[in-house]
């Protein structure tokens, strides 16, 4: 289960105040605003519990651990990491309009919010190019089931371009463009 976070309001990768004239919780009645949050909290509090699972039965099942299941592994970890730290912090912001917590914490949020996403995205990717080598290479891809070093290489090479692709770039904007974080 993956809910992309990375789809904020400030569209520029900065940590400034919502672009719209109202904030959404003007827009809401404290009823629907209650049950907007408690829907928010049950979504990630899912994510993680069904990641969590996941982690755990691949630790637990020594049959689960071949090849393709490494990739699984790695996007439970990067969407288990999106439901821990980007939902909860995206939480109040979705449902004030503004960021409450700091221009650091911003800067932090927008940096992870990007490479995990990222890192899910791409592990969906090389998901879906393993399953196509698995029907196309069937012979030769049965031959590699037991060859875990090309799995890990891909699963590290996955962080690392995520890494390279938000996280200098991104930072590097925020600070540069010296926005911060509206404070409540």
């Amino acid at each position: 289960m993956h809910s992309s976070t990375a789809e904020t309001p400030h569209t520029d990768g900065t940590c400034n105040e919502t672009l719209s004239t109202q904030s959404p919780s003007s827009e809401f009645s404290l009823g629907v605003l209650v049950l907007l949050a408690f829907l928010m909290v049950l979504l990630a509090l899912v994510t993680i519990l069904g990641n969590v699972l996941v982690i755990l039965a691949f630790i637990m099942d020594r049959n689960l651990r071949h090849r393709s299941n490494y990739f699984f592994l790695n996007l439970a970890i990067s969407d288990f990491a999106v439901g821990v730290f980007c939902m909860p912090l995206y939480i109040p912001y979705s449902l004030t309009g503004k960021w409450h917590l700091g221009r650091g914490v911003c800067k932090l949020w927008l940096a992870m919010d990007y490479l995990l996403c990222t890192a899910s995205v791409f592990n969906i990717v090389l998901i879906s190019y393993d399953r196509f080598l698995s029907v196309t290479k069937a012979v030769s891809y049965r031959a590699q089931q037991g060859i875990t070093s090309n799995p890990v290489i891909k699963m590290v090479a996955i962080w690392f371009f995520a890494f390279l692709l938000y996280c200098p770039r991104k930072s590097a904007a925020a600070a540069g463009q010296g926005r911060v974080c509206a404070a409540g």
